[in-house]
């Protein structure tokens, strides 16, 4: 074989090599991107449909028809709602979402949170008052009771009942603070007071004006 017919055969086959890689990059791509619209499903989104104020078991009827299925993520307690309610989303209604999405949901819990109460004895009124409404006690009444001070809590009471430390009631209950008057200490004081026999004018017996002692009392 003549140089030149290598030559033309060596060229030969770098052109069917390039010409084959370029054919299996070329189909590679192609692989890719059907791989890449299976994987992603295309032009499959989903309106996402309002379900605030149904039960859960309707919004999930509703979200099994159109692939996607619902997962509830929070429950809030709220007196005047319907228990098992749905009272957000997330997704919104009428976002678009791929098939199989799920739906987060917050619903209304059928029963209050229970918070535990904290020990607030010898607090003030108003420090006992303030803790307790950030922690979501806002219906609070006062009962005084006699006491040397006045102004201390010395016991919290739910229904009648006295609470212990850290014991556990419904958020938002009414409470009632067992508060001192300091109604004690001033009926010390008037005790304490010197009430002069009737007739005397407040005054002491004459023989008494300068400390002497009156031996008649003995």
């Amino acid at each position: 074989m003549s140089k030149k017919q290598t030559e033309k055969s060596i060229l030969n086959n770098i052109v069917k090599n390039l010409l084959m890689i370029a054919s299996c990059a070329v189909l590679l791509v192609v692989l890719t991107l059907l791989f890449l619209n299976v994987y992603t499903r295309h032009g499959q989104n989903v309106v996402v449909p309002a379900l605030e104020n149904l039960q859960t078991g309707e919004a999930s009827v509703i979200l099994r028809a159109k692939g996607l299925h619902a997962e509830v993520v929070d429950s809030i307690y709220q007196r005047d709602a319907v228990p098992g309610a749905i009272m957000d989303q997330t997704p919104k209604a009428g976002n678009k979402v791929k098939e199989g999405r799920a739906i987060y949901l917050t619903i209304y819990s059928n029963s209050p949170q229970m918070i535990a109460i904290p020990e607030l004895t010898d607090y003030s009124t108003r420090q006992a008052s303030a803790l307790l409404n950030s922690m979501g006690f806002s219906q609070l009444s006062i009962q005084e009771v006699p006491a040397e001070y006045s102004g201390l809590v010395v016991a919290v009471e739910y229904r009648g009942k006295k609470l212990t430390p850290e014991e556990k009631i419904p958020a938002g209950s009414s409470l009632t603070l067992v508060v001192t008057s300091g109604a004690l200490a001033d009926s010390l004081l008037i005790d304490g007071e010197y009430i002069a026999p009737s007739g005397s004018n407040g005054l002491l017996p004459e023989g008494n004006r300068n400390g002497a002692i009156d031996n008649s009392f003995f």
